[in-house]
């Protein structure tokens, strides 16, 4: 549930894509969204059941929804999708960058087609939805798009190079986007989460990794997803009319850039 200060027609009569919404942070996100009166793209790859799920989520709140597959690797799959959710909505007003894999290995064994994946996914992903959303944004002269990086982009990790090498790219893209497109009216920014209680962190949360890591929270605990998703409709939102290429860190003083 999103906080109760956020008004609750904040994004109201607006589009929001929000690729990887089947599960986790994105279903979050999609939810939050629809809470203050965005009408919701639900963007995702496998997991129909979970795409399904979240678009009934959404019309329980009363606002419209789509769920939309694309592969974010593929430029013909995501221009499909664009033209998809123009088409069904009319525009779309903000995009979330959501969608993202992090598997884990050791640069010592990784495989270059292991290092593809998890970059083509996770940043080349982001560029290509951006790419194509963009025109449409920028003819109107609005437009906010959020990617979702993470504090291993900020602060690197053992095991997940791609991961971290690919999340820290979303920062100095979306810097660039900031600079390039901002003078036309359209906002690019970031949130970084920690560690975030999901079904894909699970083992994580529960392992000796997860308990290390909580030992290092001022918080104590780690994030749930809503309240990630209440810094994504934050920057979605015209209360960040002057955050431009910047990075909200939620956390729980994991990272304190």
């Amino acid at each position: 549930m999103i906080p109760s200060v956020f008004n609750r027609e904040a994004l109201a009569d607006r589009v929001v894509l929000v690729t990887g919404a089947s599960r986790g942070i994105g279903a979050a996100i999609a939810m939050a969204c629809a809470e203050v009166g965005a009408n919701v793209a639900v963007g995702y790859l496998v997991g129909t059941s979970g795409a399904e799920a979240t678009v009934a989520g959404v019309r329980s709140r009363g606002r419209e929804a789509e769920a939309f597959a694309a592969d974010v690797r593929d430029p013909d799959q995501v221009e499909a999708m664009i033209a998809g959710v123009g088409a069904r909505f009319g525009k779309i007003d903000g995009l979330v960058n959501n969608a993202g894999v992090m598997p884990e290995s050791p640069v010592s064994e990784m495989t270059l087609d292991e290092w593809k994946h998890v970059v083509d996914v996770d940043l080349t992903g982001a560029f290509l939805c951006s790419q194509a959303a963009l025109p449409g944004m920028v003819e109107r002269g609005s437009g906010s798009i959020v990617m979702i990086s993470s504090r291993l982009g900020q602060i690197g990790f053992a095991g997940v190079a791609h991961y971290a090498a690919a999340k820290a790219g979303l920062i100095g893209l979306a810097k660039s986007l900031a600079k390039e497109v901002g003078p036309q009216g359209v906002r690019v920014n970031v949130v970084a989460p920690g560690v975030t209680i999901t079904d894909m962190t699970s083992e994580i949360v529960g392992g000796e990794v997860g308990r290390r890591r909580l030992a290092e929270l001022p918080a104590g605990r780690f994030a749930r997803a809503e309240e990630v998703a209440a810094s994504v409709v934050f920057l979605l939102s015209d209360a960040a009319a002057l955050y431009h290429g910047q990075t909200l860190c939620p956390n729980g003083g994991g990272h304190m850039p």
